[in-house]
């Protein structure tokens, strides 16, 4: 009895998955399909680093490169990052940023991060 009952299961299980299929509710998706997929998925990452996290580090100005577009500060510890002290090199895209950068000057930056880089959004 036990089989004759498991064996029913299986196939109405299985009959209704058939059904399903062949009433387009497992729809197979064409490339017009994946292409709206896939630039839905691109603005929802898109949407994600346009409300980018602001970081703040506190440090010492250590080199100042306009040309590349750069400063390098010896900071204290970012917690929002859980980094530590270190010196590396932040991405300038503001001009006018550069006129308050000097080399062995304290500064706070507020930066965020853009793609791999990490950018000075606001320096006091």
């Amino acid at each position: 009895m036990k089989f004759t009952a498991t064996v029913s299961l299986i196939l109405a299980l299985s009959a209704s998955g058939l059904a399903m299929a062949q009433s387009g509710g497992t729809k197979n998706m064409d490339m017009k399909d994946m292409n709206r997929k896939t630039m839905q998925m691109d603005k929802m990452t898109s949407d994600s680093t346009a409300t980018a996290t602001t970081h703040k580090a506190t440090g010492i100005v250590k080199a100042v490169d306009p040309s590349k577009g750069t400063v390098t500060l010896a900071h204290g510890p970012v917690k929002s990052l859980n980094w530590p002290a270190m010196t590396m090199s932040f991405v300038v895209k503001d001009k006018t940023f550069f006129d308050k950068f000097a080399v062995d000057k304290k500064v706070t930056i507020d930066f965020i991060k853009q793609d791999a880089d990490y950018v000075v959004s606001a320096v006091k």
